[in-house]
């Protein structure tokens, strides 16, 4: 599966890319703003690989202009409630101080409109990472209730408060990338895929 806009390209993570993702995952400057701070083996990696290969679980490497930069995710889909956790991480950070704000309008674009999967969506974030903090609140997020004295904290977002929120974002990624089009996503439906997703993918090959 591959979504583009605004510039970006986000294709699923395969087995062949999970080698590049664990090496940039165990660089110190990355591994110290995670959650998990030990370094991660290959068959760690693989073993990993093989518990989000799921149609639960969504990650994806961040391209620009084919060249892969760091990794957007969302993982633990209920469909029930209409959620899932967002994360993001970029290794390259001279591509473009916005470019993980593209990433994930781009993305959040296809889950809140064209998909119309969520109701809501979660991610987790340090409390002392005041930029990704000030970023996610500008696009709607609010600390869930409970997360004061945590170091990693839940914050929520709603379909509602995206679609009020992100407008001065979703303008300044349509300037400067001079990209106008809603979100552009296809693949081959499969087993990986929820149902609503494999509709669509099959709709638009059709």
């Amino acid at each position: 599966m591959i979504i583009e806009q605004y510039g970006i390209r986000l294709k699923r993570v395969e087995f062949n890319d999970i080698e590049l993702i664990r090496r940039w995952r165990n660089d110190p400057t990355i591994r110290k703003t995670m959650e998990y701070k030990k370094r991660i083996s290959e068959e760690m990696q693989k073993k990993w690989f093989q518990s989000i290969n799921t149609p639960f679980n969504y990650y994806f490497m961040i391209q620009v202009d084919d060249e892969p930069i760091g990794v957007l995710n969302c993982k633990n889909i209920n469909l029930e409630e209409g959620y899932g956790e967002g994360g993001i991480f970029v290794w390259k950070h001279n591509a473009g101080e916005y470019i993980p704000v593209f990433a994930s309008l781009c993305f959040l674009n296809v889950v809140f409109t064209e998909l119309d999967i969520f109701n809501k969506s979660f991610i987790k974030v340090h409390k002392e990472n005041k930029k990704a903090i000030v970023f996610n609140r500008s696009l709607g997020y609010v600390l869930v209730p409970g997360q004061e004295n945590r170091d990693f904290q839940y914050y929520v977002l709603t379909r509602e408060d995206y679609n009020r929120k992100s407008q001065k974002w979703i303008q300044l990624a349509e300037k400067l990338s001079g990209d106008l089009e809603k979100p552009k996503f296809w693949g081959v439906p499969g087993p990986l895929n929820l149902d609503v997703i494999n509709e669509k993918l099959s709709f638009q090959a059709s």
